[in-house]
């Protein structure tokens, strides 16, 4: 058996092919563009990564939310603009005849840890995602917690102070102060403070 996951994230995706023993055997990533353009490509590199082989396949696709994972639909993830409604798991079970699944990023990357990496043996784990936006995952009582939709560890917009960078339109919002984009202006705002001392950072 196959197993491809993808992973679409606010900057790049990603894609990886194991077999059933946990094996990877290929890696790559691409930068995040619209819908159409980051699928048809996810399709190509996919395609031509199973051209030559007969095995049954499995998908397993992380994103950040909002989510619906059950009916396998992203619904409108803040950092990707144009990413509404879009039914993923449907698109790539028609494309590959195979079956596929949809799980909060941050919700993945626990389960991950918590089955094979360093939270392996505890009962209750919080798995902090810092990307171009933030997350958490939730093991309580030897459990996933996703709550009833599956986005119980979106941590990104509770509010760290009453001013600070932005993150989502929201300024000192815990996204705003810890995630990629969100350090990139604090960086380039102490730039500024600093540039008649000769230290400038180029405006992402």
């Amino acid at each position: 058996m196959n197993i491809i996951g993808v992973n679409i994230g606010g900057t790049k995706t990603a894609v990886v092919k194991s077999d059933n023993n946990g094996l990877i055997s290929f890696h790559d990533k691409f930068p995040t563009t619209t819908v159409n353009d980051t699928l048809n490509q996810l399709f190509f590199e996919i395609t031509n990564l199973l051209k030559s082989e007969n095995k049954q396949t499995i998908f397993g696709i992380s994103c950040g939310g909002p989510l619906d994972s059950e009916k396998g639909i992203i619904l409108s993830p803040p950092n990707l603009p144009g990413w509404d409604d879009i039914p993923i798991v449907k698109m790539f079970e028609t494309k590959f005849n195979s079956k596929a699944y949809l799980m909060n990023d941050a919700n993945a990357c626990v389960l991950a840890e918590w089955y094979f990496g360093s939270a392996k043996g505890y009962n209750n784990v919080v798995f902090l995602t810092h990307g171009t936006w933030n997350g958490a995952g939730l093991i309580l009582n030897g459990q996933l917690y996703e709550g009833s939709s599956g986005d119980a560890g979106e941590i990104g917009h509770i509010r760290m102070s009453l001013d600070g960078p932005v993150g989502y339109h929201k300024a000192g919002s815990f996204e705003g102060w810890t995630s990629g984009g969100g350090i990139a202006k604090i960086a380039q705002k102490y730039a500024k403070e600093k540039n008649g001392n000769g230290l400038l950072i180029p405006e992402r």
